[in-house]
């Protein structure tokens, strides 16, 4: 019974990754619906993705560890409380800054709720189960990439963007009521010093991998955060057609994340993310010539959505292979960095369509993937010679 009841909590904790990840997600597909009814460039309403990328960053690792001593159950539910104000606080913004700050409010408290679920998925599981249970609560937010992205930018197309935060904020609800009955008291367990927990990066290996997360979703990023200007501009989708092709990407993100996972077991991290890095970085240039075709843009965006997440699964593996004794420490600073690299390529790309066409967006994206190739042979190269 007590079983089946985890197994229960489990699936609300991947809810609540489903909820933070649309949140996160969705502006992508309503980029332009904010541009035009707030009055602000696409470069800058991309914004909108940057500030909530470096708010992430310092919710998941910051934040993680100012809370660390405290009930981990008043402060997983204080997170999932705090990312309904937040979608509220977007569902009443009228001014971009209200919009803006709105995002730093769901950001931060949606990388604190992603981590510590995560770690609360592995706790409560069966010990044999531990893995299974973080992946679980992993895969919901994939699947917002899925489902939740599309759908919200499918009604946005019928309603007024701001009414998916609302409908967020409202699901969200109903999973706080979940997860304040169900979840179990955890004690806080205080993290090692943050000086401390920095000496991992002085394993270049360490630091190489973790340099490749950085320019690997930088040049997805670029892209991604400015897809539907970009479809609409090269093969004139309108917003329902981008909530489909949000769709396909979405779909074949959540095969490639699953995929991912078996590869790595079959073939190691080296070939899976070699290989999986070189079909990213030729799906970003062949897109460059195929954007202009409905078919051609649907084919290039399943390629891209496998090649992008079958490296995610891959890459965790191997950066905790390296240091196994700090295995949270280097997924902490994993996720954080894989922010930073959010932050990046969404700023990035709003520079490059405000000063260039917006048609070479996914060519330039392509070379930032190919810097992350080159780090991540470096820390093959480096671990192989130990």
């Amino acid at each position: 019974m007590k079983n089946r009841k985890n197994q229960f909590t489990i699936i609300l904790l991947a809810l609540g990754a489903f909820v933070t990840g649309t949140g996160e997600f969705v502006v992508s597909g309503i980029l332009e619906l904010i541009s035009f009814d707030l009055g602000v460039s696409i470069a800058t309403t991309g914004q909108l993705i940057t500030i909530y990328a470096l708010s992430y960053a310092v919710g998941a690792l910051v934040l993680v560890m100012l809370t660390s001593k405290f009930d981990r159950k008043k402060v997983l539910l204080f997170a999932i409380s705090t990312v309904v104000a937040g979608n509220l606080i977007a569902f009443f913004s009228y001014h971009f800054a209200v919009l803006m700050a709105a995002r730093v409010v769901q950001a931060m408290s949606g990388g604190l709720f992603i981590v510590i679920a995560t770690n609360y998925a592995a706790q409560i599981a069966a010990p044999e189960r531990k893995g299974s249970a973080m992946a679980t609560v992993l895969t919901g937010f994939t699947i917002s990439l899925v489902l939740g992205v599309p759908i919200g930018t499918f009604l946005a197309g019928y309603v007024d963007w701001r009414y998916v935060f609302l409908i967020i904020a409202l699901g969200t609800v109903l999973l706080l009521a979940g997860l304040y009955k169900l979840l179990p008291a955890i004690e806080g367990n205080p993290s090692p010093p943050f000086k401390q927990q920095l000496q991992i990066i002085k394993d270049k290996r360490v630091l190489s991998g973790l340099m490749t997360t950085i320019f690997w979703i930088l040049g997805y990023t670029m892209v991604f955060a400015y897809i539907a200007p970009l479809l609409s501009s090269t093969a004139g989708f309108s917003i329902k057609m981008t909530s489909i092709a949000l769709f396909v990407l979405g779909t074949f993100a959540f095969i490639g994340s699953r995929f991912g996972g078996y590869a790595v077991d079959k073939w190691g991290p080296n070939r899976t993310i070699s290989l999986s890095l070189c079909i990213h970085i030729a799906a970003l240039f062949v897109l460059a010539f195929t954007q202009y075709s409905t078919i051609g843009v649907f084919i290039t965006l399943a390629v891209w959505g496998v090649a992008t997440w079958t490296t995610t699964p891959a890459k965790q593996l191997y950066l905790v292979s390296l240091r196994p004794e700090s295995s949270e420490t280097v997924l902490s600073f994993n996720t954080a960095l894989m922010n930073v690299g959010m932050m990046f390529g969404s700023a990035l790309g709003g520079i490059i369509i405000q000063n260039m066409d917006i048609v070479n967006l996914s060519w330039i994206a392509g070379l930032f993937v190919a810097v992350a190739l080159i780090f991540i042979r470096r820390s093959f190269y480096l671990n192989k010679m130990l």
